[in-house]
């Protein structure tokens, strides 16, 4: 018998094995989706504000469905106030061309006045939005109209709210925000547009110093603190596990060989 065939490969698999759960558990540990199907700027924005607030998160591409944004699974529920508070991510504003796309059949004058009243709505609300300390903007428009059987007028109004982080500000551009209203809605007077200003409750839209903690001598972010140690305990079990793996391939095979010399004398 050669002192090959006495060689045990059953450990070095099984190290092997280990190794390769290891590796599955530190791929996978615990992460979950916030948001997909994400353009890379809007994935960008979270990414930043999750990062500037310590929570640790990763954008993914999903290929041609855009990105995702994933965090730690005991983050998720922070990092989805975090994101409430900072209207994130952004609304997608619908602009006249888009509100009046040619489709379908021709519509008549009261969803055209509708549709109209919306379109100018949503335009006023991405302008208002792009206002640096603007959190979130929603915005009303109601057209004039005269009723043609009674002769009455009901005059053209406009209402505008705006979230906004305490620390911005926004009350000084009310009269910029009115004169933009004035000129964007038809017939609307200025003493009929409203704008209302709403202060985000807490201090989340305020980034936050990342807290670190010490890892094995690394500084790391606090919320990959847990997953570093468990990180660091696999794989000094897959080390173990590795290392007596071959000390005992090791000794059989010392063993084995010695038994093929006894065998040839």
């Amino acid at each position: 018998m050669s002192g090959r065939a006495l060689i045990p490969r059953a450990p070095g698999r099984a190290a092997g094995v280990v190794f390769l759960l290891v590796l599955c558990l530190l791929l996978g540990a615990c992460r979950v989706e916030l948001y997909r199907d994400l353009t890379e700027s809007t994935a960008n924005e979270l990414l930043s504000a999750l990062l500037e607030r310590g929570i640790v998160a990763e954008k993914v591409s999903l290929g041609k469905t855009g990105f995702a944004v994933e965090v730690d699974e005991a983050d998720q529920l922070r990092a989805l106030e975090i994101l409430r508070d900072l209207g994130l991510p952004k609304p997608v504003y619908d602009g006249l061309g888009t509100v009046f796309r040619k489709e379908g059949m021709m519509s008549s004058p009261m969803e055209e006045r509708a549709r109209f009243a919306y379109a100018l709505s949503q335009e006023i609300a991405a302008s208002c939005a792009r206002l640096d300390g603007v959190v979130d903007a929603r915005a009303h428009v109601v057209l004039g109209e005269r009723d043609v059987t009674t002769g009455s007028v009901t005059p053209a109004s406009a209402a505008v709210m705006l979230r906004y982080a305490p620390e911005a500000p926004i009350n000084q551009y009310l009269q910029q925000i009115q004169q933009m209203v004035v000129q964007s809605v038809p017939d609307v007077a200025a003493e009929r547009v409203s704008v209302l200003f709403f202060p985000v409750m807490g201090d989340v839209t305020r980034p936050e110093r990342p807290v670190l903690s010490d890892i094995f001598g690394i500084k790391v972010l606090r919320g990959s603190a847990e997953r570093a140690r468990t990180a660091g305990v696999l794989i000094f079990l897959a080390g173990v596990a590795a290392g007596c793996g071959g000390l005992v391939v090791f000794r059989r095979v010392v063993r084995g060989t010695g038994q093929a010399r006894s065998g040839t004398r």
